[in-house]
């Protein structure tokens, strides 16, 4: 702030607060330098009325839904069943809705009008005098009122702290500053380029997938070895299982003989003891 503006604005008289006049200050500085290109008013005022019709729709509706829940909620009796009792019936349910219903209506018309002069009502006295003496002020005082401008007394120094004084030659660096581009690089691309490359780029990705659909079928093929359970009365024990081939174990002759020399000492232990006399 210049000292012409400082003095303007200490001349100026506000005891509700001089905040805006500033603002004031730079809306006179753009209606003045919009003058010479635009012949109109940079202001433009309008009055849009609210419609009640919102208000009234509601009240309508909510007694006349009670006046049709009065004829269409009453019950029907013949003749012979109030002959015989009294019944009395009661509306408990709707008897509710017209508490909840006309009591939400009776606040929302009673806040339509928070200024009024009940006691729960907002304070109008001091905003009234108050936005008077400002919109007076802002129409005969501060219309026109413009600072000259200059930057004859403007500091264009600012002031720092002993902290922020060392470091105020410190830049910081961009997270770009170490990205170089060769010439080549920064050239523009074309658009037969463009189309170039996109089919280059369609080219190498049906390249991939179709070496990665080969890669799986392969892998598909290879044989899972399954090592089975050994049959010591099995005469040839297969050790890998193949889908496309069998591969018999080399050690089936042993095993084949360990399994006959077994079943030949069981039949002589048998038949020696069927030889045993018995008492």
């Amino acid at each position: 702030m210049t000292e012409e503006e400082y003095e303007m604005y200490m001349s100026t008289a506000g005891p509700h607060g001089k905040w805006f006049i500033p603002i004031v200050w730079i809306v006179n500085l753009i209606k003045t330098m919009s003058t010479p290109i635009v012949t109109d008013l940079p202001f433009v005022y309008d009055w849009v009325k609210v419609p009640l019709v919102y208000t009234q729709v509601v009240a309508i509706a909510t007694y006349g839904y009670f006046v049709i829940c009065l004829l269409g909620r009453q019950p029907k009796l013949d003749e012979k069943s109030m002959q015989k009792e009294i019944t009395i019936l009661f509306p408990i349910f709707t008897t509710f809705q017209m508490l909840f219903y006309i009591g939400w209506l009776k606040v929302g018309q009673f806040l339509m009008n928070p200024f009024g002069e009940d006691d729960d009502d907002f304070e109008l006295n001091y905003i009234l005098d108050r936005n008077t003496y400002i919109a007076n002020m802002m129409a005969t005082e501060l219309s026109d009122q413009l600072p000259p401008m200059s930057t004859k007394d403007l500091s264009v120094v600012l002031p720092h702290t002993r902290a922020s004084f060392k470091i105020q030659d410190v830049i910081p660096k961009s997270h770009l500053a170490a990205f170089k581009l060769t010439d080549q690089e920064m050239q523009l691309i074309k658009p037969e380029d463009i189309e170039e490359t996109d089919k280059l780029i369609e080219q190498k990705e049906k390249r991939k997938f179709l070496s990665k659909k080969k890669e799986k079928k392969n892998q598909d093929q290879v044989a899972v070895p399954v090592i089975p359970e050994i049959d010591d009365h099995a005469d040839i024990v297969p050790v890998l299982t193949n889908p496309l081939r069998h591969y018999p174990r080399k050690e089936t002759n042993n095993v084949s003989n360990n399994s006959i020399n077994r079943r030949s000492m069981t039949n002589s232990l048998a038949s020696q003891y069927d030889n045993v006399p018995t008492n």
